[in-house]
Formats: C-alpha cells, structure tokens, sequence
C-alpha cells in the first residue's frame, strides 16, 4: 500500500492528462560546463532506489515506465492551474488506493458485505476541502465519527438499521479526513486555493483511477515530477548556488529520466554519484571563494601578524598558540576523551560560543573537533591554558555554519582540565 501523502513526502517528487511518449530531453556533456555536467550527473544520482521505491512503495507496476516518465515530464514544468489539478489527483489515488480501503480493513476487519459507502465518503471529503455544502458541521462529523464506529464495530446486526449508520459514518469520516487539509494543500503542496476547483477536478480523477495501472503510472511520475520542480530542484540550486545560479533544468531531467528508466545513461549511476560529489564541491568553493574570499586573505594577514607576536608558536601546519598557563598533567593522545573549557572568538572579537557562560565543561573525543583542536590538545599537558589560532582549513574551510562565515580564522582560549578514561 502507497504511504499517504498526509504523513510522507519523499526525501530524498481528464483534459489536463498528456497523451504518452513525450520526450525525454536531451543532453551533450561533450565540452560541458562544471554546472551543465553537475545538473545531469545529480539528475542520475537521485534516481538510486527510485524504481524499488515505485514498486514496493508506491505500487506502481513498472510494465508502465513510459506513462511514469510522462508524468514526470509533465509535471516538472507546470503553471499554478495545473498544480493544483494534479495535487487533486494525488489525494483522490491515496483516498481511493490507501484510505478508503485501510478504513474498511480496520473497521469492518472483513467482514463480508460490510463496506464504507464510497459515494458518501468521497462526496463529504470534497465537502470538506472546498467547505461548501457540507451537510453537518465538522466538529460534529469527528464527534460522529468516534460515536458510530464503536457503534457499528459492535453491532452484528444485518438490518437496513446497520446500514443507515454506515452511510452517515461514511459522510462524517469523509468530511472529519479534511480537516487541515487546506494548510497541507497550501503549504506542502504549493497549491494556490484561487484553483480549487481544479483541485476538486483532478480529486475526482484520481477516485476514478483507482487500479488502472496504466493510468496510476502517469499519476505516480506527476507526483515525482512535482517533486522534482517543487522540491527537489530548488532545493539543490539554493545549497550550491546560493541566489546567484541555477541549476541546468534540463540536464537535470535527462539524467533523472535516464536513471529511473536505465536508458541512455551518459554516466554509471555510481560514477554520477561520485562526479556529483565532487562537482557539488567545486562550485561551492567556487561560490564561496567569490562570497567570502575576504575572509580568507583577513584570516592570512592576522595569523601573519599573529606569529610574529612574543610567546606565539606556529606548527608546521599553520597553527599558532600562546600558553597562558603550562600544566603540570599527561598529554592527551588521539585516542582520549577530555574535558574542557573554552571560549571561541572570531579575529575581529565576535564571540560564538563558550563553555565558560554555560558554566559547565565540554567533554568530546580528542578527534572529534576541529583539526586544529585535535593538534592542540595533543600537545597540551592537563592543566594548561592556552590562546590557540587557527587558520581556516584546520577550522570549518568553507563551511557556512552560520555565525562562522566559510574560510573564517579562528581564536580559542582553551583550558584542559581532565582526561577521562
């Protein structure tokens, strides 16, 4: 059974339905750019799984890959109006495949001839998503609701009586399933409510689907397709590009199409992971290194002036310290844990974090910090206080954490009080 949109969105997806066969885009990586080869290779790499997920998840019969990619396509590039139709028909597949028949199974534990009234169920949910003509108030369907199914859980008797209160438990449940479901629309979904009638249109169809196969295909690729469009590819372009790039659309959906239908691939799905990687961290460094280039050239001159400073020493790797206090202790090795205190301090004086205003230690693996931490506690005997500075590759390099701006240097006061064993 499909896991219902009201609780799972993947991470990692009548007139409007396209005839099948569109094409697939097309893609040259001869004398690609970094962007155009990084848009293709993470197209592939975020199909891994993909077509096991559509099978066991999503029971999609995998005979109608084209219809799937159809879909896909369609709904990766689509208008407001559209959206909002096939946002319907995603939540009429889940009624029909997934809600309906869980309610029967858990209510009416199979037994023969005992059903939710469809017709009611349906006509209150479209009651209650387009709040009109609704023929009880909502509060009173949820009282309904919990009122009649211990009622008709209880009840073995066959009459027209047993019937009745079947059709009104199916009205209210079908109208106490919508509450909240406009805010899920509106802000899971990106549905503009101006097209709710469109909504309702593509609800209507998705019921009517039901076990087409060939059809559910179609409506699985719209659901991966605005995915795609509505999550996926602006998610990828806000973390690597920032607001100053864009991932190339179209090499994108020729890698994903090429992945998920394993035809015509210009890339091994695991090399596509591996040049993706490695791409994604080039044009971040390069965004960075264009964003926050100054830091690195402030941190340089700092640390210059830094080491020329009396009682300063500088490692081979680049890191400077000053002892404070020389202690009297063992020398933590890589293997240790220690307990400490600290206060860290961007050059310009901005304070980020400290363990002396928490009033409590920190305690961590010596190899669980930055790269300058670890070589400064492994040369520190317990009971020492030392100022360290350190330069950005032995800090977070380009990472953006926030307070810390990439290639940021940074100062600690550090003071080693125990190793624990």
């Amino acid at each position: 059974m499909k896991k219902s949109i009201f609780s799972v969105t993947m991470a990692l997806v009548a007139g409007f339905i396209v005839s099948c066969g569109a094409t697939a885009p097309k893609v040259d990586l001869n004398g690609a750019t970094k962007v155009d080869s990084f848009s293709y290779a993470i197209g592939i790499a975020q199909t891994q799984g993909l077509k096991d997920y559509l099978v066991a998840r999503m029971d999609m019969d995998t005979t109608y890959m084209d219809q799937f990619v159809d879909g896909v396509l369609a709904a990766s590039d689509v208008d407001e109006k559209k959206n909002a139709y096939y946002s319907g028909t995603q939540i009429g597949q889940q009624v029909v495949n997934e809600i309906i028949p869980g309610m029967n199974m858990q209510i009416f534990e199979g037994k023969e001839g005992q059903q939710l009234n469809k017709k009611n169920f349906t006509e209150a949910f479209i009651a209650g998503v387009t709040e009109k003509g609704q023929k009880m108030e909502p509060a009173t369907a949820q009282e309904t609701t919990k009122r009649l199914m211990k009622v008709i859980q209880e009840n073995t008797d066959s009459t027209n009586n047993l019937t009745a209160q079947i059709d009104t438990f199916s009205y209210a449940m079908g109208l106490a399933q919508t509450q909240g479901l406009k805010s899920f629309l509106v802000y899971r979904m990106g549905v503009d409510t101006l097209y709710m009638a469109d909504f309702v249109k593509g609800l209507k169809e998705g019921i009517k689907v039901g076990e087409n196969a060939k059809k559910g295909a179609f409506y699985t690729g719209i659901q991966i397709g605005q995915q795609v469009s509505n999550q996926i590819i602006p998610g990828i372009t806000r973390d690597v590009f920032g607001e100053n790039g864009e991932l190339n659309k179209n090499n994108f959906m020729a890698g994903f199409v090429a992945g998920v239908t394993e035809k015509g691939q210009l890339m091994h799905p695991m090399e596509a992971q591996q040049v993706a990687m490695r791409l994604m961290e080039e044009l971040k460094n390069e965004r960075f290194e264009e964003e926050f280039g100054a830091n690195k050239a402030e941190g340089i001159a700092f640390l210059d002036s830094i080491a020329k400073t009396e009682g300063v020493v500088k490692t081979e790797s680049g890191l400077c310290y000053k002892v404070i206090t020389e202690g009297k202790g063992a020398v933590p090795a890589k293997t240790d844990r220690v307990k400490v205190h600290y206060r860290g301090t961007l050059i310009d004086g901005t304070e980020f974090d400290s363990s002396y205003k928490r009033n409590e230690p920190a305690t961590f693996g010596v190899t669980q910090v930055i790269s300058g931490w670890t070589e400064a506690l492994t040369l520190m005997p317990v009971g020492s206080k030392w100022m360290l500075y350190i330069p950005q590759e032995l800090a977070y390099g380009s990472r953006n954490t926030g307070t810390i701006q990439p290639f940021s240097t940074l100062i600690f006061e550090v003071e080693l009080l125990d190793i624990e064993k």
